[in-house]
């Protein structure tokens, strides 16, 4: 299918919205908005000795980097303004008549940040100047969010495992690192998401702008790694702010936080840098149990992440340049555990196959096969090498010595042999980084960047052939720029348009070749079927994303005596090439004895049908605000505004998109509608209808108490946006996409494993699509019709449905109260109480599932078949979940004087709600995203990011030594220490029971947590080893005894015995239980060497983990047993890995190990 057609549907979708946007911001400068996020200013006043304001001042402010200066005369309350400031040291100088000037030459304007010079002047004596050297004030109360910024200087002293952009965030005031798991992309596995979480919100709405640019996941809403899944780039940055409770108006999009970038740009002197990094497994230690498992090794890796950068004028004070380019070499060893056939058993196979025979363990007969002969050799010819240690498996009839194996089934080792695997696998990246600064004159100045981010990730090593392998290249081409122009000293214009591209697709480097050698993904399931997966992942490819964006940033702001006004849009246009459709394409067969395999038989197969393997999807968020910044009185500042969002119903051109009326119980359940009256086809939006616009005022008031104490408090709303994955649910629904499941336990026949042979179960499902595209259409009946042609009837089908009518657009409340005081001239302390409250939060439910066990059994499922037979399984999409947050934190910041700059954060916090983290990626590995339907309630518990205790220290300390011996100074002057701490009390959990199997019943097509029971009056918590659970290598955490589950895992039968009273869900609720508390150390040994005047070298020893302090996951709980029946127990509660902060020297999610301590050593030459 072509994939730009039909592109008038998008554009007359918003041709309003967009009309209106470019309409107020081109055609009427005057109401232009506010200060965008690449911008400072530098605000204050002008008094005489006696305190009156001087009216008329002259106010000059000048830039120490590249000349550029600008002017402005005080209001009749000698006040003055400089908004839409690039970030960097200013000198600010105030002239007026029969006055002493007074210049202040140490101004820092900080990014998105207002800071406040005030002058003094003195009555004039003679012609002189007055030079002012100290720092301006820490607490600025004209500042309405909760910030932390820091400079290059900062950034580079700290530890950053990985040198990624997103980890000075987790030294921000409220910041919460996800450590519970951590995961930038689907491919890897079970993970967390989110790098980082604040006050109780999801850790998918925190926005990451470089430059004015956003650079989330439009898929996954995340922080956007790429190859290596690091966020790489930061020796490009000259600054950076975290705003939380961001009361103005002009941060938003995601509630949570917004983290501005800004890149360094060149200047009037020549600067730059040169560093390489390196890190190899010999100085790292081994994980806490790898050294308590033996015969375990360390596992050898390397690591080389190098790069530098040049800045300077083309044309002083006019023209500049700056380039930085950055390298990232990453070297891992995958050890894979694999299961092999045996050389006699491949023999063994091919004689069996034309014969048929008797499963010896499940007593079934199978039919001879001789047509699947073939692909068993093209099998057998796949595996490199067979060898290995022998493996007993039931249903294998001799041993590896050739002799009959004994037993009834018999259960011989001469079919399996177990093996190790090593491999290496290499990831790279490399970044790329342009930027040009231009003065044009004193009003008008701008400058562009580009940048390019390249690479190429190992995304999967398959142990059995490297036909299988699947990589990553993953470009991206991103380009940004910014115009300022002063239409007067009062009203000041900043344009900020930018634009990226960029691809992550994931699978083979020849996927045609890699499906003419083997066709189908072949898995064996459970303890009888035991070789490891033939196929790799191949029934995964190809999958990700391409994504297109243009972003369109228009501000203003506008001085009108006491009042700053702001006006502001913020557009964001997506177009996304959506991969994942094609995902299940390639057959997944499963046999679940040794004898299946024997004998060609598939116990299910599984094959998806797309229309297209990609489809296009548009997006637009409009967001336009207005603000007013209120100086009430010259201690009181006031900030009101509203920012209104436009987030757009996402448009599919080729209208591929199938949908239910309404939600799933709204639509009438009646077998004799035809399915093809039942679902609408040919739609092109995902929703049947979302809002016009999310209206969310906020207001922000600071009182000056005292000179250097300020009280301030907020409130306000804050709309979230929906991953662009939503478009996956729907996108998926039939007729553009349908599954159908063939083999034993299927529901459209054929048993053979080959494909194309005779009674082979993929060809069913074939057949079975082929029956369903030829009548669906016609409007033939469902097969769960009494009047349906058995011949030609339409089996049930598993279909998303969205919610009813309009989308109820998910948003959050967020308020706070807090006293700021200023010790002295570097040292400020805030105390800060924070509630938020997010609602209309999305979650999703099995709609349509039933149980087999008895009526009034494990409800809120009916008894013996679902709501509506003419669909499988139904994933309901709702908005209704909700969360409750209070928290207080504490911060002391002391900036760097004599040497120290320190900066600590405690947090306690309490965070309740019924799902967590947006309801589309969990936060934690164990987190519970969709709760039984209808019980929504029952989900309300902690949420998956309670942590009650947060402790976080950041600190840099130039050692005081300077000796003045030139050969003694060299070795002990230049000397610094930096480093960071991070403790935190536990994550929640919760504790499941095992799933009911007994006589092939249960719950079908349903979903949702199957919590256990707790048994009053037993301690949760056991720490010492329990024999008989507690396995080798492993630390016990919850007492077994302490949990019993509602089904006997022994028998998979209800404990007790099967009946209403025992077959129900336990009494514990969701994330009841707590995981071990998180404590880590990093530290930075600097030694600086100055090469000339201008030139220095730092070389650095880095420690992460200082303390070699091991950090346990969460338990890998399997499931609750039953109290005293050990066997049902085993291994339940335990510790068995250690984890990390999310980011690391490894990577993130490329199968390197970050948690044991690392030592790297970097050399770094700046000028």
């Amino acid at each position: 299918m072509p994939k730009y057609t039909k592109l008038n549907d998008v554009v007359l979708a918003w041709r309003l919205p967009l009309l209106l946007a470019l309409a107020v911001s081109v055609l009427s400068p005057d109401a232009l908005w506010a200060q965008g996020e690449t911008t400072s200013a530098v605000v204050g006043s002008v008094t005489d000795p006696t305190g009156a304001t001087i009216a008329g001042a002259k106010v000059t402010i000048r830039s120490m980097d590249n000349g550029l200066s600008r002017s402005v005369k005080t209001d009749n309350a000698g006040r003055f303004n400089f908004p839409q400031l690039k970030p960097g040291p200013y000198a600010v100088k105030a002239e007026a008549d029969q006055f002493e000037a007074q210049e202040n030459d140490s101004v820092l304007a900080g990014l998105g940040q207002k800071q406040t010079v005030d002058f003094t002047l003195r009555i004039a004596t003679a012609n002189q100047n007055v030079t002012v050297t100290e720092a301006a004030a820490l607490i600025n109360p004209q500042n309405p969010n909760t910030s932390t910024t820091l400079n290059a200087r900062v950034i580079e002293s700290l530890p950053n495992p990985g040198g990624d952009m997103t980890y000075p965030i987790q030294f921000a005031a409220g910041a919460l690192m996800n450590t519970a798991g951590s995961g930038n992309d689907f491919v890897g596995g079970t993970n967390g998401y989110g790098n980082v979480q604040f006050n109780g919100l999801s850790s998918l709405s925190n926005g990451y702008i470089v430059d004015g640019l956003e650079t989330n996941d439009p898929l996954t809403n995340l922080n956007s790694g790429l190859s290596t899944n690091l966020v790489l780039g930061l020796n490009s940055i000259a600054e950076m702010t975290v705003n939380t409770l961001s009361f103005a108006v002009d941060q938003g999009r995601y509630g949570a936080s917004q983290v501005n970038y800004v890149t360094k740009s060149g200047t009037n002197q020549f600067h730059g840098n040169l560093y390489e990094l390196w890190n190899g497994s010999r100085f790292n230690a081994a994980n806490f149990f790898t050294n308590s498992t033996p015969g375990s090794h360390k596992p050898r890796s390397t690591v080389n992440h190098f790069g530098g950068s040049l800045g300077g004028p083309i044309k002083r004070d006019k023209l500049f340049f700056f380039f930085d380019s950055e390298w990232v070499r990453i070297a891992l060893p995958i050890v894979s555990a694999t299961t092999v056939p045996t050389l006699a058993f491949q023999n063994y196979v091919l004689q069996q196959l034309p014969r048929g025979g008797t499963d010896s363990v499940t007593g079934s007969t199978y039919q001879p096969s001789p047509q699947s002969v073939p692909l068993y050799q093209r099998m057998f010819a796949l595996y490199k090498s067979t060898a290995g240690t022998p493996l007993s498996v039931l249903g294998c009839p001799f041993n590896s010595n050739g002799g009959p194996a004994t037993g009834n089934p018999p259960n011989g080792d001469g079919c399996a042999n177990r093996r190790s695997v090593s491999q290496s696998s290499s990831d790279s990246e490399q970044v790329q980084t342009g930027r040009v600064d231009y003065n044009l004159n004193e009003n008008n100045t701008a400058w562009f960047r580009f940048q390019h981010d390249g690479g190429l990730q190992a995304a999967y090593t398959d142990p059995i052939n490297p036909l299988f392998n699947a990589i990553s290249p993953q470009p991206l081409y991103s380009f940004a720029s910014g115009f300022t122009h002063v239409f007067s000293p009062k009203l000041v214009n900043y344009f900020n348009p930018a634009f990226s591209w960029y691809e992550s697709l994931f699978g083979p480097r020849d996927f045609q070749k890699t499906l003419d050698a083997f066709p189908i993904v072949l898995q064996g399931s459970g303890a009888n079927a035991p070789f490891s997966t033939l196929g790799g992942l191949n029934d995964t490819w190809v999958q990700g994303r391409r994504a297109s964006r243009f972003f369109i940033n228009d501000n203003l702001a506008w001085s009108i005596g006491a009042h700053e006004l702001r006006f502001g849009t913020n557009t964001r246009i997506l177009r996304l090439n959506d991969y994942d459709f094609g995902q299940g394409a390639v057959p997944v067969v499963n046999y679940t004895t040794l004898p299946q395999f024997i004998y060609g038989v598939a116990s299910t197969a599984s094959k998806t049908f797309p229309l297209a393997n990609s489809q296009p999807y548009g997006f637009l968020n409009l967001d336009v605000y207005a603000q007013d910044t209120w100086k009430a009185t010259r201690t009181l500042t006031w900030t009101f505004g509203v920012r209104a969002t436009h987030n757009s119903n996402p448009v599919n051109p080729h209208h591929a998109l199938a949908r239910l009326p309404g939600s799933f119980d709204a639509i009438p359940h009646d077998v004799n509608q035809p399915l093809s009256e039942a679902i609408r086809t040919n739609q092109a939006t995902v929703f049947a209808a979302t809002p016009l616009a999310i209206l969310q005022p906020r207001m922000a008031i600071a009182w000056q108490v005292a000179p250097r104490t300020v009280l301030r408090t907020g409130f306000g709303l804050f709309s979230d946006i929906l991953p662009g994955s939503v478009v996956d649910l729907v996108g998926v629904n039939p007729p553009y996409s349908t599954t159908f499941q063939g083999g034993l336990l299927g529901n459209v026949g054929g048993t053979a494993i080959a494909p194309g042979v005779p009674n082979s179960a993929v060809s069913a499902t074939i057949a079975a699509n082929q029956t369903f595209i030829s009548g669906f259409a016609p409007g033939q009946l469902s097969c769960a019709s009494a009047l349906s042609n058995p011949n030609t009837c339409l089996l049930p089908i598993a279909i998303t449905a969205v919610p009813d009518g309009k989308l109820r657009a998910p948003y959050n409340m967020q308020w706070n109260l807090a006293l700021e005081h200023q010790i002295d001239s570097a040292m400020n302390l805030r105390a800060q109480y924070v509630g938020t409250r997010a609602v209309n939060q999305p979650y999703q439910t099995q709609a349509n599932g039933y149980q087999t066990v008895c009526q009034g059994c494990f409800a809120p499922f009916p008894y013996g078949q679902p709501k509506d037979p003419r669909f499988g399984a139904v994933t309901q999409l709702n908005t209704g979940a909700n969360s409750h947050y209070n928290g207080l934190q504490l911060t002391a910041d002391k900036r760097l004087a004599h040497g120290l700059q320190v900066q600590a954060n405690y947090t306690w916090s309490r965070c309740m709600d019924t799902v967590s983290n947006g309801g589309f990626l969990p936060f934690s590995a164990g987190g519970i995203l969709s709760p039984l339907p209808g019980r929504l309630g029952r989900q309300y518990g902690p949420c998956d990011y309670d942590v009650r205790h947060n402790f976080t220290v950041q600190y840099v300390y130039q050692l005081p030594v300077k000796v003045r011996n030139q050969m003694l100074g060299y070795a002990v002057n230049g000397w610094q220490i930096s480093g960071s701490v991070f403790r935190r009390s536990g994550i929640p959990f919760s504790v499941l029971s095992a799933p009911y199997t007994a006589n092939g019943n249960g719950i079908v097509q349903g979903g949702g947590p199957q919590y256990a029971s707790v048994v009053s009056g037993v301690p949760l918590y056991e720490h010492q080893a329990i024999p008989g659970v507690t396995q080798p290598g492993t630390i016990q955490w919850l007492d077994p005894d302490a949990f019993v589950s509602t089904v006997d895992p022994s028998t998979g039968a209800c404990a007790g015995g099967d009946s209403v009273k025992n077959c129900q869900y336990g009494n514990l609720g969701r994330n009841a239980q707590r995981g071990p508390l998180f404590n880590s150390s990093d530290l930075y040994i600097s030694k600086w060497f100055a090469v000339t005047d201008r030139v220095k070298l730092r070389i650095d020893g880095q420690f992460f983990n200082l303390f070699n302090h091991p950090n346990f996951g969460l338990p890998v709980l399997g499931y609750a047993g039953i109290p005293g029946n050990r066997s049902t127990q085993t291994g339940f509660g335990a510790l068995t890995y250690t984890t990390a902060p999310p980011t690391g020297l490894l990577g993130v999610g490329l199968g390197g190990d970050s948690s044991p301590r690392m030592i790297a050593f970097q050399a770094r030459l700046e000028f």
